[in-house]
């Protein structure tokens, strides 16, 4: 009892690969581990034009084709299967600005409508060719309210991709209005972040669906055909300012190229970097890879990641 009262005013543990959480009088703090920092051997200030960086090299190269491996499974399997989706974060960062990967990146985000997230996982498990991946919900351990959908690779841990689910909103909202809404549904997601009880995956996603069907859009039917705002959904606590997109910003999806192929991208590329990342051009502060330990993995998982990575340069 004693020391669960001391870890309750102050505790440090793995939160993840690549983070630690420091947990100081019940407030949570996500922190990068040092080891990360010291993975990049490269001198990037010497760089003038952040274009010009060179894509990375060795372990952290032969997992960026792992992750690409992935991602043109998942774009088979969505193009085949009609469903919309588009590289967002830092995934659509690399394929602006580098046309690949960031150098130092080591994860792949996309994002797709609401209507077809919920089925995604059942479907990519049914259609996948290769018997190593699935997809499935996953929950953060270290918050009672954070879900998303990650396509896994069995034989190598960390190694996924993240999907987002959008929602549409019940109208096109511009102006105040917009402002208005995102507020309301910044709040609504901060609601279910502070709240201290963990719901079962079921349950969260109730509350998930009863927020955005009955508070967001107040029990009105959402109707595509006209337009209407779009917005990340509440699954997940993206500490972005602006929540909510207008339709033509996303619709109809292009086409952008990312390490030799092509995949979906929203309509307005620029305004979608812009709005998560100011001035895309610039010098991160934290140039280094945030999502994985590469200590973690075993023999095994990297003699599996260069059986990826030499199949995608054979593509």
């Amino acid at each position: 009892m004693i020391r669960d009262l001391l870890e309750n005013i102050f505790s440090v543990k793995d939160a993840d690969y690549s983070h630690k959480i420091i947990k100081l009088f019940g407030v949570k703090i996500r922190i990068l581990k040092s080891n990360n920092k010291k993975r990049i051997t490269i001198d990037y200030k010497k760089y003038e034009n952040i274009s010009d960086i060179p894509c990375a090299q060795g372990f952290l190269r032969e997992y960026q084709m792992g992750l690409l491996y992935i991602l043109k499974e998942f774009d088979r399997i969505c193009s085949q299967n009609g469903i919309r989706y588009w590289l967002s974060g830092g995934t659509l960062l690399g394929a602006k600005r580098h046309h690949g990967f960031i150098p130092w990146d080591d994860d792949v985000d996309v994002d797709m409508m609401r209507k077809d997230y919920e089925n995604f996982a059942s479907l990519f498990n049914q259609k996948t060719l290769n018997s190593d991946l699935y997809c499935e919900q996953w929950r953060d351990k270290n918050a009672n309210a954070t879900c998303i959908l990650k396509i896994r690779h069995k034989k190598i841990k960390q190694l996924f991709i993240d999907i987002f689910p959008h929602d549409f909103y019940i109208k096109d909202v511009r102006g105040k209005e917009k402002n208005k809404l995102n507020k309301k549904i910044r709040l609504i997601r901060k609601w279910l972040s502070l709240n201290p009880f963990r719901a079962s995956d079921e349950k969260l996603k109730e509350k998930i669906k009863y927020f955005t069907e009955h508070v967001i859009n107040k029990d009105n039917k959402v109707d595509e055909y006209i337009n209407p705002s779009i917005h990340w959904g509440l699954d997940f606590p993206h500490r972005w300012r602006n929540w909510i997109y207008d339709y033509e910003q996303i619709f109809p999806v292009t086409k952008i190229e990312f390490e030799k192929f092509f995949f979906s991208a929203p309509a307005n590329v620029d305004f979608m970097l812009k709005n998560i990342y100011g001035d895309y051009m610039k010098f991160p502060k934290s140039i280094c890879p945030h999502h994985t330990d590469e200590g973690a993995f075993s023999d095994e998982e990297k003699m599996q990641l260069k059986k990826l990575a030499q199949e995608m340069q054979n593509v």
